[in-house]
């Protein structure tokens, strides 16, 4: 398998950031149990959080759905522009889009941004609903693939994570939270901890001169659970008694940390197996931004040295949990701050 070569990352934020204390003191206050509050602004190392709702204009004790501010298709639209300039569109032969949100009921947002972009009309499209935020690994490995069959072609790789109109909706429903709840509650810590976000990025197998780092396919291993027929977490749409469609989410928080960090723990001794000499480089590890408990635990299960992970934890207090974007803004973050090198 070939090696991928990134360029023109481009990483874009919704407009409205917010403290996660500003949230939970002020426009949640009065749901809001004082030891939920406590729990929100102490355990889950998150500061700030971006979301495309001006929760100014919002009435947080009324039930009525309430549109986003900031389009998630403008946002894709905006971001692959930046990433597309001073490139030909035509030179683009797999487009794919990972979109962790509510879309799936629509067609996928290739549909609109195929002719908007100017890409070819026999441009091959993939999109990927339900990965999550392992996405962007499994979107490398199928370029890679492609790139076997289409060396002369480059691939567009567009990831949004517009988590938010979930869990508001349904957050503008519940009268009062506490952490005995369990469900409402985790309803409110995942509407706190996601931030709305987009990425891109120009995926070929040569090295350009916009090339901004190199990654061997060989090194990508994204390992499935096959024993656990339950799904960990789940989040299903119903009618409430009104009619309305409602998001109900179902979590086994516990259960889902620790099957992803026994899958994590599996990933690198293969990894160490496969690549020992490249292993020994490693300077740097980028861990989900899933929050703190979350992190921890992984990095201990894996026997990972925190001090190590510190640009993890940066990028988790300044924006929260970007989803599938989160893979994708850690390489563009290691770049701009110039933590890469030939050694690491």
């Amino acid at each position: 398998m070939p090696s991928v070569n990134l360029s023109n990352i481009v990483f874009t934020k919704a407009k409205f950031r917010y403290l996660i204390s500003e949230i939970v003191d002020d426009f949640l206050k009065k749901k809001l149990d004082k030891e939920v509050r406590e729990y929100a602004k102490n355990e889950l190392g998150i500061d700030y959080i971006y979301k495309s709702y001006d929760f100014s204009k919002i009435d947080f004790d009324k039930g009525d759905f309430v549109e986003s501010d900031v389009s998630l298709n403008d946002m894709y639209y905006k971001t692959a522009k930046k990433s597309l300039r001073g490139v030909d569109p035509k030179k683009i032969g797999l487009f794919i889009t990972i979109n962790d949100n509510q879309q799936y009921l629509d067609p996928s947002p290739t549909v609109e941004l195929i002719p908007k972009l100017s890409f070819r009309k026999d441009i091959r499209a993939q999109n990927f609903q339900g990965l999550a935020c392992s996405s962007f690994s499994e979107s490398l490995l199928n370029s890679a693939g492609y790139f076997l069959m289409n060396g002369k072609e480059n691939a567009f790789v567009l990831i949004g994570t517009h988590y938010t109109p979930w869990f508001l909706d349904r957050i503008k429903q519940i009268k009062h939270i506490s952490k005995k709840d369990k469900v409402n509650f985790y309803n409110l810590i995942y509407f706190l901890i996601f931030s709305d976000a987009v990425a891109s990025t120009i995926l070929s197998q040569k090295k350009t001169k916009n090339t901004q780092i190199q990654i061997d396919s060989k090194s990508i291993l994204t390992l499935k659970d096959t024993k656990n027929t339950e799904k960990n977490a789940t989040i299903k749409m119903s009618p409430d008694k009104k009619h309305r469609i409602v998001f109900d989410i179902k979590l086994q928080p516990k259960k889902l940390r620790e099957e992803v960090a026994n899958l994590s723990a599996q990933n690198l001794k293969l990894l160490r197996k496969k690549m020992p000499s490249e292993f020994k480089k490693i300077r740097i590890w980028g861990l989900h931004t899933a929050g703190s408990r979350f992190v921890d635990y992984v990095a201990e299960k894996c026997q990972i040295d925190k001090t190590k992970i510190g640009l993890s934890y940066d990028l988790m207090k300044k924006t929260g949990n970007t989803g599938a974007v989160s893979s994708l803004q850690f390489i563009n973050e290691c770049i701009n701050k110039k933590a890469l090198s030939k050694n690491n």
